[in-house]
């Protein structure tokens, strides 16, 4: 969990800008929508692969039946997959702000349209605030995908079919989704906090847009209700 952060932040530094080195500076619009999309999939990729290991620690327990040693316990299943799901998100907290914080410090010249930097209108306060809501979206989803996965097998072909729909964000890059159709798209929970962040990569003056803090919020809100639906579900579906 601890390497994967670094893994993703030496694809943000080295490997994405030969993508742009690639494309003619002339032709902008290619440039920065391919800009635009390594963006998104940095913002989503960081959540992601922290819950997609959570979730086959989880499934560890299911596969074992260690639960049932730790439910008698003083802490109990409840108390332990609390202290699980804090560890996860933590770890995907720190992550995101490693991730995002170290391409604009190391390599945001390299995300530049015409000499600007898209990096020039996101600081740290936005990439905290972007973390802590983004966070809650690992633990969540490693609790959803556990509880309807059998075992390790099953909890893998979730995954993989998880991390496509984790990128379905990606549309609010097509005109279709910038105006008032964007809102179909925030029935996935880690829309709403990316959605935030494209504001400041990309300002639009859509009067269908909410500010920064908004989209946060709303986030924030919705990604906790979905948080307590599957930590419900994970110990209702659990044996133990």
């Amino acid at each position: 969990m601890a390497l994967s952060p670094l893994l993703v932040l030496f694809l943000s530094v080295f490997v994405m800008p030969m993508a742009f080195n690639s494309i003619d500076p002339a032709n902008h619009t290619v440039l920065k929508t391919t800009m635009l999309f390594m963006i998104i999939l940095l913002l989503a990729v960081g959540s992601s692969l922290l819950a997609a290991m959570a979730t086959f620690l989880l499934l560890e327990h299911k596969d074992e039946n260690t639960l049932k040693t730790i439910a008698v316990t003083p802490t109990g299943a409840s108390g332990y997959l609390r202290f699980k799901l804090t560890y996860v998100y933590v770890m995907s907290f720190l992550g995101i702000i490693m991730v995002l914080l170290g391409t604009k410090l190391i390599a945001g010249d390299k995300y530049s349209i015409n000499g600007v930097s898209m990096f020039d209108s996101v600081n740290v306060y936005h990439i905290i605030a972007f973390a802590a809501v983004d966070s809650i979206f690992a633990p969540f989803l490693a609790l959803l995908q556990s509880a309807f996965a059998k075992n390790k097998v099953e909890g893998f072909a979730y995954i993989k079919g998880s991390g496509i729909v984790v990128l379905i964000p990606a549309l609010m890059l097509l005109k279709t989704f910038q105006g008032s159709l964007q809102y179909a798209l925030g029935v996935f929970p880690n829309f709403w906090a990316i959605k935030a962040m494209m504001l400041r990569f990309m300002p639009a003056d859509s009067g269908a847009n909410l500010s920064f803090p908004v989209y946060l919020i709303i986030g924030l809100a919705y990604n906790i209700l979905l948080l307590i639906v599957s930590y419900r579900l994970f110990l209702k579906k659990a044996q133990y």
